[in-house]
This record gives C-alpha cells, sequence and structure tokens, in this order.
C-alpha cells in the first residue's frame, strides 16, 4: 500500500544520509587541533604550547623555546569527536525501540485484509490500532527532524627546530569534518496525518491513499581536508624587550563532499534505491594557500603571553551542491604561567568563528557558532610523568562547553600523551608519541 512506502522511503532517507556521512569519514571551524598536551588543558596552546606543537597554535613559540630543547618529532598526532548536540542518536534508538515502523505495517496487514475480505467487522476492529500506529509514526518521525550528528577526525605530524635565530617547525595535517542532518517534511508527514484522519470514516471499499510525491531528505556533508604548513620564528628586540615573531605558509586542499538524499521534487538529489553511493557524484576539488602569524613574549619570571591570527587570507570553497566551504580569519590571544612543576594557562578566541560548511540559502550550518574561552593546567612530576585538566567554555552557546583531561609519559626524551574532553552530547579523544631531545 502506498501510505506503506512512504514511511518506508522516509525512514530510507534517514538511515541513508547516516550511513553516507559515516563512510565518508566524518562543524564550527576549530581552532587548534587534537594535540593531547592542549586537547588536555582545555585547548590551550597560543602562549603555552611547545616547540613541539608551535605549528599548530603559534609558530612565534619556535622562538621562546627552552635552551635545552633542540629537536622535536610527533608522530602520530590523532583525534576522532563526535558531536549529537540535538540527541540525534537518541532519537534514532527511541524510533527503533518503538517500533514504529513495524506496528504501522501490521495495521495497514490488517487493514488491507479485511478491505480484501470485505469485512466490515474486521475493518471496525483494525480502525484504531491503525490510527494509534499512524500518530505514534508520525510523532516518532517528527522528533528526527532537523536534528544533526557532527564528527571530525585527524591526523598528522610535525617536526620542530626551535632556536632564538630562526626556529622552524614543519607539519603534515589530515583533517575530516562534517555531518549529517535530518530533513523530515512537513508536507509528507500532512500526508501520514491524513491517513489517520481519513481511517475514521475508512469503508471496506475505499483506497487509503494515493502514493505521493516525496520531499523528506537527508543532508550529507562533509570536506577533507590536507594542509601543509612550514612555521618560521625569530626572537626580536622592539622598545628593549625581546619579542618573538613568527609566520607560517601554508598550502590548503580541500575535497568537498555535499549530498541530498530523498527528495523527489529535487533532480540533483541522489535517490534512496541506489544501492551503492558514488562519493565522486558528491565530490568538488579545490585548494590554496593560507598564513598564520603570531607574536610571544617571554617575562623571563614563569608568565608568557602570546598572540596569533590563522588563517589570515582564508577560504572559501563551493560544495557541488552550492554550498559553502568556509576557513575564515581566527585571532586567539593567551597567558601562561609556568614553573618547574606545573603550568597554569588560560586561551580566548577575540572573534566568533562560524560553522565551517555552510547552507548557501540559509547560511546555517550543522554545528554551532564558537568563541572560545579555555582554562588548563599541567602538573609535571620529574619531567617524566604529566597530569593535565581544563575546561573550554563555548562563549556562543555555553551546551557545548566540555571538560578536559589528559596525562603524559615522558621518559628520556621519548614520550606518549593522550586526552579526552567531552560533555553531555559529545566526545572527543586523542593520541600521540613523539621524541624531544
Amino acid at each position: 500500500m502506498s501510505s506503506k512506502i512512504l514511511s518506508r522511503k522516509i525512514l530510507q532517507a534517514t538511515i541513508c544520509g547516516i550511513l553516507c556521512a559515516a563512510a565518508g569519514s566524518v562543524a564550527a571551524a576549530p581552532f587548534s587541533s587534537f594535540e593531547p598536551r592542549s586537547f588536555g588543558m582545555g585547548g590551550t596552546g597560543v602562549a603555552s604550547g611547545t616547540s613541539a606543537n608551535a605549528g599548530f597554535f603559534n609558530p612565534s613559540l619556535l622562538a621562546t623555546a627552552h635552551e635545552d630543547e633542540d629537536f622535536s618529532l610527533e608522530f602520530p598526532i590523532f583525534g576522532v569527536r563526535i558531536s549529537d548536540p540535538d540527541e540525534f542518536i537518541d532519537a534514532v534508538d527511541e524510533f527503533d525501540s518503538g517500533n514504529y515502523i513495524d506496528a504501522y505495517d501490521q495495521a495497514v496487514t490488517a487493514i488491507n485484509a479485511a478491505n480484501t475480505a470485505n469485512d466490515a467487522a474486521a475493518l471496525n476492529a483494525a480502525r484504531q490500532p491503525m490510527i494509534d500506529a499512524t500518530n505514534n509514526l508520525i510523532s516518532g518521525l517528527g522528533k528526527l527532524n532537523n536534528k544533526a550528528l557532527i564528527a571530525e577526525l585527524e591526523a598528522g605530524l610535525m617536526i620542530g627546530i626551535p632556536s632564538k635565530k630562526v626556529g622552524a617547525s614543519l607539519y603534515l595535517r589530515g583533517w575530516v569534518v562534517g555531518g549529517t542532518q535530518a530533513a523530515i517534511s512537513s508536507t509528507d508527514l500532512a500526508n501520514l496525518q491524513a491517513v489517520s484522519d481519513t481511517l475514521a470514516t475508512l469503508a471496506v471499499t475505499d483506497p487509503l491513499t494515493s502514493d505521493p510525491t516525496l520531499e523528506s531528505a537527508i543532508d550529507a556533508r562533509f570536506a577533507g581536508i590536507q594542509e601543509v604548513g612550514l612555521s618560521l620564528a625569530r626572537e626580536v628586540n622592539i622598545g628593549g624587550h625581546a619579542v618573538a615573531i613568527g609566520i607560517t605558509p601554508k598550502y590548503v586542499k580541500a575535497e568537498t563532499y555535499d549530498f541530498r538524499f530523498g527528495d523527489e521534487t529535487d533532480p540533483t538529489t541522489t535517490s534512496l534505491d541506489e544501492a551503492d553511493i558514488d562519493l565522486d557524484n558528491g565530490k568538488l576539488d579545490d585548494s590554496g594557500f593560507d598564513l598564520d602569524i603570531g607574536i610571544a613574549m617571554d617575562y623571563g619570571n614563569g608568565w608568557k603571553t602570546g598572540l596569533v591570527i590563522k588563517n589570515l587570507i582564508g577560504q572559501e570553497f563551493k560544495t557541488i551542491r552550492g554550498n559553502l566551504f568556509e576557513i575564515k580569519p581566527q585571532v586567539r590571544a593567551g597567558v601562561s604561567h609556568q614553573q618547574e612543576w606545573y603550568t597554569v594557562a588560560f586561551d580566548l578566541d577575540l572573534i566568533e568563528n562560524d560553522p565551517i560548511i555552510k547552507d548557501s540559502i540559509t547560511g546555517k550550518g550543522f554545528d554551532k557558532e564558537t568563541q572560545y574561552a579555555g582554562l588548563g593546567v599541567e602538573f609535571d612530576a620529574w619531567d617524566m610523568i604529566q597530569v593535565r585538566a581544563g575546561y573550554r567554555l563555548n562563549m556562543s552557546d555555553s551546551d557545548t562547553s566540555i571538560v578536559t583531561a589528559g596525562l603524559g609519559l615522558s621518559p628520556f626524551g621519548v614520550h606518549v600523551d593522550v586526552a579526552v574532553a567531552g560533555n553531555a552530547d559529545e566526545v572527543g579523544v586523542s593520541f600521540q608519541t613523539g621524541f624531544r631531545f
């Protein structure tokens, strides 16, 4: 029966979009990387970073390193984040546990049997279960509407050679970010509601409904970014004060993927009936050059300040469906205080950062805007064991603020670092190994 086809296709749209985003390896543009020292300290690093992560946070830190730091190699650096700000996973779980589709199918079967047998008594008995099943299906699908699932994945390596004269660092970074969002059509839900309304007066000889054109859709958008940067830094004298200045020219290559599934009124969408999803159909390649600049001042008493502008030029790429993938300039200031056994750091975004992939019509993204204030602390025992903790407040949306924690082991110049971060709707983990001499 066509109403059964309608409910099946709406559910297929939801599942198809989730699977596509997951297959693509699944957001507001993050300022920092998943480098676990920073990740465990509330995302701080503009003034508290080291020569081992300066390229990610503030290139000028290559000229403020300790005298005994000569070389660092960080590989692999790996991290992943999954965010469910609208409780989409819970909505899908609730939909699945409610067995709305099965209950709807059973009710349709009973209605069909009554119609086939021309049995008015059986129709009357099946009428209320069908009404209940239809209304439950409408409610369940409605709870999925406009809910997003967001994720990002990062891997990279960094080589650093710090020096007050000319510090240098080379990094390679691969980053995938994106998500999927259900857009359940109000028209489709109205068609289901019409089924429910019709049941009250349905006779055994009446058809239940006609087969409608479906408008419900799933949007799946994500981008894979490859970045290569060379950081250079030098300490200079300005007004009698030693100031470190750093610059990172970088090459950015982006592969954007943009799909819409299921909207039969839009000829550019991907059919839900296709057995395989061809990623190339939604792919668009682009590339460009960008620049980070930073300054830092070490006051010689444990205090250090820093300021960095990342993505000074900015990049804007269009997806194959005309949506925007933007990497805009980001400005962050930081202050830190370090002694032999502890470091305390505070970072603040000076401007608000937009979602990285935005709809060309609404200007909205799956993720929320961000403007972070991060506070972190690290306790260092005998240069062997580091314990870290922090908190990152999103001043644009406090519900997306997170608590962070991390642990480092660094015997004899070899180190392993891990960190976790999260809240009720988000979780992230990072891992890194390396060598410092």
